[in-house]
């Protein structure tokens, strides 16, 4: 049996197929690398603001509660 050497041409679009999926994979995970690093650079103000409103909710039931049984 004879085997037909495969055309130079096919390889090579099927080579580029791939490289520009890989560039959008790459792309993609740039963008989402961007989006980790700025929610990382807010997450202490946001952690501070959070423990502020947890801690007032605190006072504000142990008030209420200071005040139904004092």
């Amino acid at each position: 049996m004879a085997t037909v050497a495969p055309d130079p041409q096919l390889d090579i679009r099927e080579q580029l197929a791939r490289i520009d999926k890989m560039q959008v994979e790459i792309q993609k995970t740039q963008a989402d690398l961007a989006k980790t690093k700025l929610e990382v650079r807010f997450f202490p103000g946001t952690l501070f603001f959070q423990a502020t409103l947890a801690a007032a909710a605190l006072l504000t039931a142990g008030a209420a509660i200071g005040k139904l049984f004092g």
